[in-house]
């Protein structure tokens, strides 16, 4: 380990006190997507304390940048929290909090330290694809331009000088402390909605149309469809009935159905969208029921920078044994920085710390060094290493976004 990165990681554990505190005041603190104003103004306090100049971007997020010159590395850390699922309230419960911990940590130690290059970090807001209708109000009122934060800021050209890209999450892996080059899911979003024709369900059901009738095909499509899906692309569709009209005498005349279809690469998410979506489709007008499908962008499938993680997994090593480092981890998740991967060399490693379900309201942080600490310091290390041994995207970039803003979001 060189002088700079043992200096780093020897304040970072000098402000281990600090860091704590802050973690436990942000996971205090959940927000939902583009509402983290008080998130916000925590961390705007913090940095105005530190004399850190920054910007805002994308509605709640925030950027801070230093150093200068080439190469540009960007570190990324969500904002948003969840609805807690009993009773009202939000909750961290995807441990997004950690990672604006993280990212506080990496600013503190390194705004006073002489850099080779140019650090942005980077609080991106509304990861978790929820709460539709208040982020829709948001692009109708020319607020933000898309319901997901990075993809906001990929749009604005947040990422147009960035030359690659690093980013950290909360795992729940057993028996490991990190994990490195693990797989996350694409997924686009159907909503099926079937217009059919009210009727006396004792005296006239023949007259009436039962949309409810095309939503349960439907369901039973896709279960069928099941079969042509290759388990190696890791296609999940879970369709389930949100709406239903009608009482239970009268024929039901408006039915929908809503699903995700999700895969690991873009080819197999592609392919099964088009089954998916010709199956609600079809369902319908096989019982001469009124269907309008829709389908919107989610995320990309997550395509990791094997070049970026061996400087991560470098940097793990020296914190912990071979044995605690968990690779090429496939899951079942999806984010938003799938997006960035598709446009720039990208990372996400996992930490362990943490316990109870992801996105239940029993999660919580339970080892504070592992999940606090040790982040910020394979943060650090691997930025000073970038700068080092650079890794670029830009090469290509502007066409990479361009057909990705013209096929993927629509523009």
């Amino acid at each position: 380990m060189n002088q700079q990165k043992q200096r780093i990681f020897n304040r970072i554990d000098d402000n281990r006190v600090a860091i704590l505190d802050r973690s436990r005041l942000l996971f205090d603190t959940p927000e939902l997507g583009y509402r983290e104003f008080e998130t916000g103004r925590l961390i705007r306090g913090w940095l105005e304390s530190w004399g850190v100049p920054y910007e805002s971007v994308s509605y709640t997020g925030l950027q801070v940048t230093l150093g200068h010159g080439a190469p540009v590395v960007a570190v990324l850390a969500d904002m948003d929290g969840l609805p807690k699922k009993a009773g009202a309230g939000r909750i961290h419960s995807c441990g997004h909090s950690l990672q604006i911990s993280a990212a506080l940590a990496l600013i503190e130690v390194m705004k006073d330290e002489p850099l080779n290059g140019t650090l942005k970090v980077i609080f991106t807001p509304a990861e978790e694809m929820i709460d539709f209708e208040y982020r829709q109000s948001l692009v109708d009122r020319g607020l933000v331009k898309y319901p997901s934060g990075k993809q906001d800021m990929i749009a604005r050209g947040v990422f147009d000088d960035v030359d690659a890209v690093l980013s950290c999450h909360a795992s729940g892996e057993p028996g490991c402390r990190f994990d490195v080059g693990s797989t996350l899911k694409g997924f686009v979003i159907f909503k099926a909605v079937y217009q059919g024709l009210g009727a006396h369900a004792g005296a006239a059901p023949f007259a009436g149309k039962n949309a409810l009738h095309a939503a349960v095909l439907a369901q039973t499509g896709v279960a069928f469809l099941k079969d042509r899906f290759d388990p190696r692309d890791g296609v999940n569709v879970q369709p389930v009935i949100s709406e239903a009209a009608g009482t239970v005498n009268i024929v039901p005349d408006h039915a929908v159905v809503e699903t995700y279809v999700r895969a690991r690469t873009e080819e197999a998410l592609f392919a099964a969208a088009d089954l998916v979506e010709n199956c609600l489709k079809r369902c319908g007008q096989a019982l001469d029921i009124e269907t309008e499908v829709t389908c919107r962008p989610g995320f990309l499938p997550l395509s990791q920078s094997g070049e970026i993680n061996a400087l991560v997994k470098e940097n793990m090593l020296l914190l912990c044994g071979e044995d605690q480092i968990l690779e090429n981890l496939v899951s079942g998740a999806s984010g938003d920085v799938g997006d960035i991967g598709a446009l720039l060399p990208t990372v996400q490693f996992g930490f362990t710390g943490v316990s109870g379900r992801f996105h239940g309201d029993d999660f919580a942080v339970t080892n504070e060094e592992n999940a606090c600490l040790c982040p910020p310091k394979i943060l650090s290390g691997t930025v000073l290493d970038l700068f080092e041994h650079p890794v670029s995207g830009r090469p290509g970039f502007a066409a990479r976004k361009a057909r990705y803003l013209k096929t993927w979001l629509g523009e």
